[in-house]
C-alpha cells in the first residue's frame, strides 16, 4: 500500500513539474507573409529548429498571403491581439508608429546581427531609431522570353513594337502581362510611372510630401500607355481586371507571356519549376527621353510594444538571420541578401541579382506616409475604371489626385 502511495506521489509530482515547465514556456508569435517561391516547409522547419535550440520557447508562425497581410495585422491590433513580431511592407511602418504600437527593435537583438546587416537597407530606421530589420530588399526588373525576343527592349516604346510582333492571342500567347485587379501594391503602375519620370507626390524642399501628382503629364502618360496596351493594341492577356500579380506571374511561368515585369522572386519560381523555355532578365524599360528608373521594395520585421516575450523574440531574430537560415530564405524568395556575410556567396552572382543591384542608384521606393494604403486603393480603383472604359486616363488620375489630397487634408 505504502509503495502504491509513493508511486502515486511520484507520478503526480512529475505531472506537476511537467505542467509547470509547460506553463513556463514563453510563446512567440510572428505574422509571417507568404513570399512567392518560399515553401511552407521552410516555415515549419524554422519553427522546429528554433524550438529545439530554445526549449523554453514556443514559436508560432502565422502564415498570411501578402495581399491580406496589412488588413489582417490592423485587425489583430484593433482586436488587441497583436502578434509579437510581424513581417510588414516597410511603407506600413509610419502607420504603425502613428498608432504607437511598435517597439525599437535594436534593443532586443545582438550587436553581431546589427553589424551584419547592410546599413543602406535599414529603411526601418525613423529619426535615428531602428524599428524594423530588413527581411527582403530589391528592385523590380523585366523578364522576357529570350527564345522569342532577340534583344531586350530598353524603352517602353521598343517593348510595344516587339509586343505587336510576338502577340499570338489565337494560340493563347500574349506579349505583355498586365495585372489589373486591385492588389495590396501598385507595382504595375509604378513601373510605368517611374519610367516616365513621375512620382506619386510633389517633394517639398524640406523632404516632406506635398500634393498628389499622379495627374501630371508623367502620370497621365503612364496610365494612357498601360491602357493602350490593354484596350488599343490588345497585346496583354484578355480580361486584365481579373488578374492579380501572382496570377499574371503564373501565365509567364506557364509559358503564355513574352514579357513580364516583376521582382527577383519570379526567377526563383522559374528555377524551382524547371521551365523548359529560355528566359532572361534586363533592367526595367523607361520611356524615350526619360531616365531609367524602377521600383525598389523593402520589407521589414517589427516587434510590438505589447509583447511579453521581447527577449525571446530577439533570440528568434538572431536565429533567423544566421547564415544557414537566411541563405535558404534568400534563395527561395529571389532577393539579394540583406546580410553582409552572404553578399559574396556564389549563388548571388547570377544575372538576375546583378541587374537588381545595378538599378538601385536610380530606383524609387513607395511614399512613406501613414495614409499610403488608402492612397494605393484610390489609385487602383481609378486604374480599374480606366481599363473597364468607365473613365479616360486624365479623368481617372484627376479624380485620384483630388481624393488623395482631400484624404490628406490638402
Amino acid at each position: 500500500m505504502r509503495r502504491w502511495i509513493i508511486g502515486c506521489v511520484v507520478v503526480v509530482t512529475m505531472v506537476l513539474v511537467l505542467s509547470a515547465l509547460a506553463g513556463a514556456q514563453k510563446k512567440v508569435s510572428i505574422l509571417w507573409m507568404e513570399y512567392d517561391g518560399l515553401t511552407p516547409d521552410y516555415a515549419l522547419n524554422l519553427e522546429k529548429a528554433f524550438e529545439e535550440a530554445n526549449p523554453g520557447v514556443d514559436l508560432e508562425i502565422i502564415s498570411t498571403p501578402w495581399n491580406l497581410g496589412h488588413d489582417r495585422l490592423i485587425s489583430l491590433l484593433a482586436g488587441k491581439e497583436p502578434p509579437d513580431l510581424a513581417v510588414i511592407g516597410t511603407r506600413w511602418l509610419l502607420e504603425l508608429l502613428d498608432m504607437d504600437v511598435v517597439e525599437p527593435i535594436e534593443k532586443w537583438v545582438s550587436k553581431d546581427l546589427l553589424n551584419n546587416i547592410d546599413p543602406a537597407l535599414m529603411e526601418g530606421k525613423v529619426k535615428g531609431v531602428l524599428y524594423g530589420l530588413p527581411v527582403a530588399a530589391g528592385t523590380r526588373l523585366m523578364y522576357y522570353r529570350s527564345d522569342i525576343i532577340d534583344k531586350a527592349p530598353e524603352t517602353f516604346e521598343e517593348m510595344l513594337t516587339i509586343a505587336q510582333k510576338i502577340n499570338k492571342p489565337e494560340e493563347k500567347f500574349y506579349a505583355v502581362g498586365m495585372a489589373g485587379k486591385k492588389y495590396v501594391e501598385l507595382t504595375e503602375h509604378a513601373y510605368y510611372l517611374f519610367g516616365n519620370g513621375g512620382y506619386y507626390f510633389e517633394m517639398l524642399p524640406d523632404g516632406s510630401y506635398g500634393k498628389c501628382r499622379v495627374n501630371d503629364e508623367a502620370g497621365v502618360g503612364a496610365l494612357t500607355f498601360m491602357n493602350d496596351l490593354v484596350n488599343k493594341y490588345k497585346v496583354t492577356q484578355p480580361g486584365v481586371t481579373a488578374y492579380t500579380r501572382d496570377e499574371v506571374q503564373d501565365l509567364f511561368v506557364a509559358g503564355n507571356l513574352g514579357i513580364f515585369l516583376s521582382g527577383g522572386f519570379t526567377a526563383a519560381l522559374l528555377e524551382q519549376r524547371g521551365v523548359t523555355f529560355k528566359w532572361d532578365v534586363a533592367p526595367m524599360p523607361h520611356f524615350e527621353g526619360k531616365p531609367q528608373s524602377t521600383l525598389i521594395v523593402t520589407d521589414s520585421i517589427v516587434l510590438f510594444k505589447t509583447s511579453d516575450a521581447k527577449e525571446e523574440a530577439g533570440k528568434f531574430l538572431d536565429f533567423f538571420y544566421s547564415d544557414p537560415w537566411r541563405i535558404q530564405f534568400d534563395k527561395m524568395v529571389g532577393f539579394p541578401p540583406v546580410t553582409k556575410s552572404l553578399a559574396n556567396d556564389p549563388f548571388f552572382q547570377k544575372p538576375v541579382y546583378k541587374v537588381m543591384i545595378e538599378q538601385i542608384p536610380n530606383a524609387k521606393g513607395w511614399p512613406l506616409i501613414p495614409e499610403w494604403p488608402e492612397c494605393n486603393d484610390i489609385i487602383w480603383d481609378n486604374i480599374v475604371a480606366t481599363f473597364l472604359g468607365e473613365k479616360d486616363p486624365k479623368t481617372a488620375m484627376d479624380d485620384a489626385a483630388r481624393e488623395i489630397d482631400a484624404l490628406r487634408g490638402m
